[in-house]
């Protein structure tokens, strides 16, 4: 086979035993990979209504058939499992370089299920494959483990070449915020997931491995890897912007459309957004870029930060940290959003979810229904000291953690305001004002995941008219802007390919490197339906589990409270005149069900 290897590693903690798998060719060509794969997996293993907690439930990391080859940003890793915060099934994207080397361990996926008796560490190193004690790293930091773990090595070069997959306090706690770290970089969506690792007590995974990855057409996929270098090369947001500034270049244009949230969501432009621009990002750190396996654009961004207030080694704020984190929680400090960002990291908290939760508290004291004294803290607006003392202490549920750390949605319904919290399926939302663009708005209330923009990038064209310019403010042509979105990152998460190159390349452009890579004919309509499949999929397992179509929405705050300030003054997300029009292209019925029909054409019919 090309690309893929077919083989897989299934680990039982609660016996400390492990066995080798192969992977059949036609499980692989339905559902390709990554993504695919392992909510194909989980689906077939575990029942929907399974405890995410409980030893019965897999986590299961797989890599995508173009990871490790050499392709384009060919380095996404995908941990799929049961989220302990939302109850939906739940997709981690690791970025860096832990994927690749999971490939050259010998094995596409692993399967870890049961709980072993006391914390251990999964180690896969040059076909050696053990199930190592941890108590050593148990209570530690992400970093630390990493270090601890490489330093036990004895080897400097072998420790270079290992790569990690982590939680942090936050996981082995099972606060269900937390969420898994891989060299030393925050995961991409996946709340809830380290709370599953932690209840397993599998405190990480190492992997290094000499297997090779094989392409079928090796002389055609060097030249169209080479092609789509240089387009990306040539265009100005993956040549320029993303390679300067990493996502944070986006806080700008938000600001412009009044897109970017404030105090939690009750506001969206400030003036005050103006000095966490691109221009300050570089007076408050000095950034150094760090790229991914293959990849180009080399958009993550490390630091120091040197501010006598808050010191650190870490990632530089992304644009997800500076709104969720800051501006959601009312600040502008460049140097405190940062260290939050970092705190994340080393504690395994999801950053997202975490902002959402503090903003919600804050949300809460503003309007008197909860006190210093309820919470342990005094959490207001703006405060950035308090926001890093909640952070540090929700990860290891001491104080006011007891009740944060369960998450925005628990902390909103305790103090009788469930108003207040702003997410969906449980899950706070992504710094992206829903009333501001309506896109992005209709594909958080339909997300299998919760409404995280980095499963539907309709953002390339909202805001960066990457491809053909679309009013942000406007509903005309959303549904069909947002199914394709979702469908192409579906795909692309089980192809293994980070999404950022679309803002300089089309997914048509994309086809020939898989098909050069694995032997194939593939046209990018059929592509998109693999990512249609894998859609569906997802959406048959949370609805067996419970979430339904009345979970399609949004927090009443968008729909009934127009915006009172900014660009985009007045308006409110109208999800609910999109949504009849997203059903029908998706073939569902209007109660948001999978037509029978559907299902057959997917090669769902089962």
């Amino acid at each position: 086979m090309y690309g893929w290897l077919g083989r897989c590693l299934r680990v039982n903690l609660s016996k400390g035993a492990f066995a080798i798998e192969e992977i059949s060719r036609e499980l692989m060509e339905r559902f390709v990979g990554g993504r695919g794969l392992g909510i194909k997996m989980l689906s077939d293993e575990i029942a929907p209504g399974t405890d995410p907690l409980s030893p019965e439930n897999r986590i299961i990391f797989v890599s995508g058939p173009l990871v490790g080859t050499g392709a384009v940003t060919g380095a996404s890793c995908n941990v799929v499992t049961k989220s302990a915060l939302s109850g939906t099934a739940a997709c981690a994207k690791l970025r860096g370089h832990f994927g690749a080397e999971l490939k050259y361990s010998g094995f596409d996926m692993i399967i870890v299920e049961g709980k072993a008796e006391s914390p251990v560490i999964l180690s896969i190193l040059d076909d050696k494959i053990a199930i190592q004690p941890a108590l050593e790293y148990w209570g530690r930091t992400t970093s630390e483990t990493e270090n601890l773990f490489k330093k036990s090595l004895g080897d400097p070069w072998a420790a270079r070449e290992t790569y990690l997959l982590t939680i942090g306090p936050a996981g082995e706690k099972q606060v269900p915020l937390a969420n898994v770290i891989n060299d030393g970089f925050l995961s991409v969506g996946g709340a809830g997931i380290g709370a599953v690792m932690g209840s397993k007590n599998l405190k990480a995974v190492a992997v290094k491995g000499n297997h090779s990855v094989t392409v079928a057409d090796g002389s055609r996929f060097v030249q169209v890897v080479t092609t789509l270098i240089n387009k990306l090369n040539g265009a100005p947001l993956t040549s320029q912007s993303m390679s300067s500034w990493g996502s944070a270049f986006f806080v700008g244009l938000c600001h412009e459309k009044g897109i970017l949230p404030f105090k939690n969501f009750q506001s969206s432009s400030i003036e005050e957004a103006r000095r966490i621009g691109t221009e300050a990002l570089a007076e408050a750190f000095a950034l150094r870029s760090r790229g991914c396996f293959a990849c180009p654009i080399a958009c993550i961004k490390k630091t120091n930060v040197q501010d006598p207030r808050f010191q650190g080694k870490g990632m530089a704020p992304t644009y997800l940290a500076i709104g969720a984190l800051g501006l959601n929680c009312g600040i502008t400090d460049l140097t405190a959003i940062g260290m939050a960002n970092m705190i994340c990291a080393e504690m395994g908290l999801d950053p997202i979810a975490a902002g959402g939760t503090v903003a919600t508290a804050m949300e809460l004291i503003q309007r008197g229904v909860a006190t210093n004294e309820d919470l342990k803290a005094d959490l207001r607006f703006g405060h950035a000291e308090d926001l890093l003392q909640a952070l540090t202490l929700m990860a290891t549920k001491k104080g006011h953690a007891k009740r944060m750390g369960q998450g925005a949605k628990a902390l909103a319904h305790e103090f009788g305001n469930p108003q207040v919290f702003m997410g969906v399926k449980a899950i706070p939302m992504a710094p992206f004002d829903p009333r501001a663009i309506q896109g992005m708005g209709l594909h958080y209330a339909t997300s299998n995941y919760g409404p995280h923009h980095l499963y539907a990038y309709t953002f390339i064209d909202e805001v960066l008219s990457a491809h053909e310019s679309c009013d942000p403010r406007s509903t005309e042509g959303k549904p069909e802007l947002v199914k394709r979105y979702q469908d192409t990152t579906a795909v692309m998460d089980c192809l293994g390919l980070c999404n950022w190159p679309l803002m300089g390349l089309k997914f048509n452009n994309m086809v020939p490197m898989v098909n050069s890579c694995l032997g194939t004919g593939y046209k990018a309509e059929d592509l998109l339906q693999m990512g249609e499949r894998i859609w569906n999929l997802e959406r048959l397992f949370n609805m067996q589990a419970g979430i339904t179509g009345e979970h399609d929405t949004l927090p009443e705050r968008f729909l009934r409270e127009p915006l009172p300030d900014g660009p985009a003054k007045g308006q409110t997300s109208r999800v609910e005149e999109m949504l009849p029009d997203y059903y029908r292209l998706r073939g569902w019925d209007s109660q948001g069900r999978p037509l029978a029909d559907t299902l057959k054409a997917l090669q769902l019919g089962e």
